[in-house]
């Protein structure tokens, strides 16, 4: 185990303490966990085992890499393990949920809900792929290498939760 010059474990990641690391991604890690589960409590608890899990598992993070595509591979993964656990395909919608980010001059109107209600339609992970793409402005190789899979298939899931959305939304816009 590593040490702090103080003599006690040192929890840092990438550079960053506990703290700021926590700080620094929690609302990424929570959006997209949230809006995987839909359940606010198991996403609660999910993004504080991401961060749990990336504290045990520092020595794994390579410097010099996205420490956010790592943590974000991890939230996934802590997700899959509890979709797994619950042999659940998908959760019941949410009470109050945390907002999606829209583009600059779309308002909380009746498009914004049915667009939010046709994201949770979306297979896991199309909906994933879409909500790193669009809420996290992350890049398909980042996505790529949060979901283990490759450029060109994170791409093509893109292209079709894009194709089902435009679907759902026939006629609407």
């Amino acid at each position: 185990m590593k040490l702090s010059p103080s003599g006690e474990p040192d929890n840092r990641i990438g550079g960053l303490a506990f703290d700021a690391l926590v700080e620094l991604h929690w609302d990424s890690v929570y959006r997209l966990v949230y809006h995987l589960c839909g359940n606010l409590h198991d996403a609660q608890d999910l993004a504080q085992e991401t961060f749990v899990k990336a504290i045990a598992a520092r020595g794994s993070f390579k410097t010099g890499t996205n420490l956010k595509a790592w943590l974000l591979r991890i939230a996934s993964n802590s997700f899959l393990d509890l979709r797994r656990k619950k042999k659940t395909a998908r959760a019941a919608p949410m009470e109050a949920e945390p907002a999606i980010t829209f583009p600059d001059g779309v308002q909380n109107t009746e498009l914004m809900q049915m667009l939010t209600a046709a994201i949770q339609q979306l297979d896991d992970t199309q909906r994933t792929v879409f909500l790193l793409r669009t809420n996290d402005d992350l890049s398909f190789r980042e996505i790529s290498q949060i979901l283990q899979t490759t450029e060109e298939t994170a791409r093509w899931h893109m292209l079709q939760a894009r194709r089902a959305l435009m679907k759902k939304l026939e006629g609407k816009l």
